[in-house]
């Protein structure tokens, strides 16, 4: 609480493993151990959050959260999601390429039957025939589209988002896009963010994960924007 603004420290053998400071302004006198790494072991981790258009417009994201998550639960985290992708991703391949296949064969007989069907155009048989098999090749053509969908999922920020462990701190950007995270000064963290907004009538969403140590320093700044968005495919960056 002290207000001062001179601050000395003291030099005496005496008082063995303590430091003893002095303020010169109100004559405040506080000591802390020695042995003690930091007379605070937080800091502060300051930063904002903004998108930088194509037009050259900087987008301020406010109200988005933004959380310090220590650094081994977040790479047990982000290493597991990684192996239930990969495993998840070969399965849905396999299971695209039959479909390929099926819908090859599909495809070969629906025109075959609108072939026929061209030869005979008020036959209602051939025209029911030539209905049933391009419905099949329809439905089929829709199930490749949602695995594909699916398998994209799996490398996606949504996916390795999904049950992030707790963080230790989670601070939201005000109006300016600005926020200030109180972590500890040992240690590495990831800090992620989600933020979406509307573009025409769609929805845009960016993912951040970066990693940050305050290193014994008091404060660092941060800043999230288009550099370091969390990008599609690979994991392993977010990895190290």
């Amino acid at each position: 609480m002290c207000k001062g603004s001179v601050i000395e420290r003291t030099a005496n053998p005496a008082h063995g493993t303590f430091v003893w400071f002095h303020c010169l302004f109100c004559n405040h006198w506080w000591k802390f151990r020695l042995d003690d790494t930091f007379a605070n072991p937080n800091g502060d981790l300051t930063g904002e959050v903004f998108i930088v258009t194509k037009a050259g417009m900087t987008y301020k994201l406010a109200a988005v959260a933004v959380t310090a998550i220590p650094e081994d639960a977040l790479k047990k985290h982000m290493e597991s999601k990684t192996l239930e992708g990969e495993r998840e991703s070969k399965k849905l391949r396999r299971d695209i390429v039959g479909l390929n296949a099926t819908l090859k064969m599909c495809q070969a007989d629906e025109d075959r039957l609108w072939k026929i069907l061209q030869r005979d155009e008020g036959n209602s048989r051939k025209a029911v025939a030539w209905s049933v098999a391009y419905n099949k090749t329809k439905n089929v053509t829709k199930q490749i589209k949602k695995l594909q969908t699916e398998r994209q999922h799996l490398t996606s920020g949504d996916y390795f988002f999904e049950g992030l462990p707790s963080g230790i701190a989670t601070a939201k950007t005000n109006a300016n896009g600005k926020f200030t995270l109180t972590i500890p000064r040992k240690g590495r963290y990831g800090v992620v963010a989600r933020a979406s907004r509307e573009l025409f009538k769609q929805q845009e969403t960016y993912f951040w994960l970066a990693w940050v140590s305050l290193e014994s320093e008091a404060v660092k700044r941060l800043v999230l924007n288009n550099d370091n968005i969390m990008c599609v495919g690979s994991p392993d960056p977010a990895l190290k």
